[in-house]
């Protein structure tokens, strides 16, 4: 039996946190801000939502590359309370999206009510589609 399909979905689960960033940092640029020194909010870094467990979490990788381009990250998400190979603590809410030139959500916790948050801040990248058939100029969408 041919497992190309499960191949070809590892290969595409594996290239996802790379697209994933090249639209965070097309979003920054169309608001003329570069990703270096840009400080970047990070809502919901483990895996799934409602649990904490970090293991093949995309948001680990997106981090990377984002820090790797010079941007200051910060985080929320209530089920994960550091991050020390990030050297990151957990955030709250409020704090972190106060503090953004640009809230990126990755993973969608049950309980956060998403769509205000996007309405709060200056530029929300959706990567989650919680925003859908929301209309406006400061939300984009993977």
């Amino acid at each position: 039996m041919s497992t190309e399909f499960i191949e070809l979905a590892g290969k595409i689960n594996q290239q996802m946190p790379y697209h994933c960033v090249q639209r965070i940092v097309r979003a920054l640029n169309d608001v003329a801000k570069p990703v270096r020194g840009s400080r970047i909010a990070i809502l919901g870094v483990s895996y799934k939502g409602g649990v904490g467990d970090l293991r093949e979490s995309p948001a680990l990788r997106i981090m990377e590359l984002l820090g790797e381009r010079g941007a200051v990250l910060s985080y929320h998400d209530p089920f994960v309370p550091s991050m020390p190979e990030l050297g990151l603590e957990n955030r709250a809410l409020d704090e972190v999206v106060s503090d953004a030139d640009a809230v990126v959500l990755v993973t969608a916790h049950p309980g956060i009510d998403h769509v205000a948050i996007a309405t709060q801040a200056g530029l929300f990248v959706d990567l989650r589609g919680v925003t859908r058939g929301q209309r406006a100029p400061n939300v984009v969408r993977l």
